[in-house]
């Protein structure tokens, strides 16, 4: 365990460990890992003379990222991705590796994306356990997170902790390099730590000057639990105001609720009870709408067999989070002349 004293502490020797070769060489595999396309491919047939030309952009302070390319996905709702050219995903790589570490030691436990040993299960066990202790939960997420994040203010959170002076003008260019004044771009592995970071500073602000029995964070969706309704009601006013002043964010008001814990909670697709977890019915209804389509393709030859098995392999897992063994076996009868899903390796998220 850190103590205080190394946990409040600075980091200011960032940026040689950056530009060193086999940082980045590391941070390459990691950025090639599942990637196809023919941009990873070529940077990958002159892997030494690129990665020598990158370290050199970083040694002199040249690198400057390159503009991202987009496109639509419906996943349910609209959102724009951004795609980052794959040398630029090797800095993030590299920059997220560095990162990492320090904030994993100052990260409260209660939050649970994008952390090894965490992941949207472990957040969901955590919620049916809180709600066995308490009576009332008051759940929330911020309006339009990664497009409403402030560069300036997620800069002044990051300095708090890193004082490199060059490693943060590689980082502040990362940042800035979305056309928009505001937010981060949705889809860039630096995006999804970035944003973690950001809510870390509610975190802190929930369990050291709200006090609620439980709390969890998971990305921008969050839950505080406690026996006593009046303390929510006057934690939910507290809550608006710092987001309103201090990160400048705004809750999606539609989705706040404070419930009773026998009425149960929905959260991360799942339906929460004290005594068994559900999958949502909007959820479900878009699984199964998914699984459905990957299996029609299959048929006519149009999706091969390992792709349709990594979908509903994927679909399956999320499904055996929940109590929903009858609806697996119902699946399975349904879809028996598929090819057989596979069991996947436990991971963390």
């Amino acid at each position: 365990m850190w103590r205080l004293a190394e946990i409040m502490r600075t980091v200011k020797k960032l940026y040689p460990l950056l530009c060193d070769f086999s940082h980045l060489l590391r941070a390459y595999h990691k950025a090639f890992a599942g990637t196809k396309n023919t941009e990873a491919y070529r940077f990958c047939f002159h892997l030494e003379t690129e990665l020598l030309a990158l370290q050199q952009e970083l040694a002199d302070m040249s690198y400057q990222p390159k503009p991202y390319r987009y496109f639509e996905i419906y996943d349910p709702k609209q959102r724009t991705i951004s795609v980052a050219a794959f040398r630029d995903r090797v800095v993030h790589h590299a920059i997220v590796a560095l990162l990492e570490p320090i904030y994993e030691a100052i990260y409260m436990h209660h939050s649970y994306a994008t952390r090894k040993g965490k992941g949207t299960y472990s957040a969901i066990k955590a919620a049916q356990k809180m709600l066995r202790r308490n009576y009332w939960y008051l759940k929330a997420d911020v309006r339009k997170y990664f497009e409403s994040i402030n560069p300036d203010v997620l800069m002044q959170c990051l300095q708090k902790k890193v004082k490199d002076a060059n490693f943060m003008t590689i980082t502040e260019r990362i940042v800035r390099n979305a056309p928009a004044t505001s937010g981060l771009p949705i889809g860039n592995l630096t995006s999804q730590f970035f944003a973690n970071v950001y809510l870390h500073e509610l975190d802190m602000y929930v369990l050291h000057q709200l006090k609620p029995e439980g709390y969890i964070r998971y990305m921008d969706d969050f839950v505080l639990f406690s026996n006593d309704k009046q303390l929510l009601q006057a934690a939910l006013l507290e809550i608006r105001a710092y987001l309103d002043t201090t990160l400048q964010l705004q809750l999606k008001e539609k989705a706040v609720q404070i419930n009773h814990a026998a009425h149960g909670l929905s959260f991360l697709g799942t339906r929460i009870f004290r005594g068994t977890i559900r999958v949502r019915q909007q959820n479900l209804r878009l699984s199964l709408r998914r699984l459905r389509l990957k299996h029609h393709l299959y048929k006519r030859g149009k999706l091969e067999e390992s792709r349709f098995l990594c979908s509903a392999n994927s679909i399956m897992a999320h499904l055996g989070k929940t109590d929903s063994l009858r609806l697996r076996q119902q699946l399975h009868f349904l879809y028996r002349d598929a090819p057989p899903y596979t069991k996947r390796k436990p991971h963390s998220e």
